[in-house]
């Protein structure tokens, strides 16, 4: 009889643990502390780790970097006005590119950046045809004009 019990709660145990294996929620159903915990153990690490890759002075890298004034508000609202601006229109964003510094940190973001933060949010990368409401420079940057 004490086997038979014995038997009975190991498969309840066991049943209780695969039923909490939920999937995850998805970044734009989280709400604000599923969010905010999100970026500090998952975004955070990784971006932080791409960054210093970059560039060693990203060591001290946090909130504000990428959420400027929204990080000391608490409302770490993006795009963020203390990120520079991108250029609004297609000629200005070449002229943009002839300065070598802004060609190191376009070709930087838009080959690691870009595509890294969409897979960590798990949307799709922004594409004109196939993806126009995906992740995209203007979720973190304004555009200039926009202030």
């Amino acid at each position: 009889m004490v086997m038979k019990h014995i038997a009975i709660a190991a498969c309840l145990w066991i049943a209780a643990c695969e039923r909490g294996q939920d999937e995850p929620t998805a970044y734009e159903d989280m709400n604000f502390a599923q969010r905010h915990a999100f970026m500090s153990e998952v975004v955070m690490p990784q971006m932080k780790e791409t960054f210093v890759e970059f560039d060693a002075k990203y060591e001290s890298m946090s909130c504000a970097t990428c959420h400027g004034d929204g990080a000391s508000d608490g409302s770490f609202a993006m795009p963020s006005p203390q990120l520079p601006l991108i250029p609004a229109t297609e000629e200005e964003f070449l002229e943009y590119l002839e300065d070598p510094e802004h060609l190191r940190w376009s070709e930087f973001m838009g080959e690691r950046v870009w595509p890294e933060m969409a897979e960590l949010l798990e949307v799709p990368v922004y594409d004109p045809k196939t993806a126009p409401d995906g992740f995209s420079c203007t979720h973190c940057h304004m555009v200039e004009g926009q202030l």
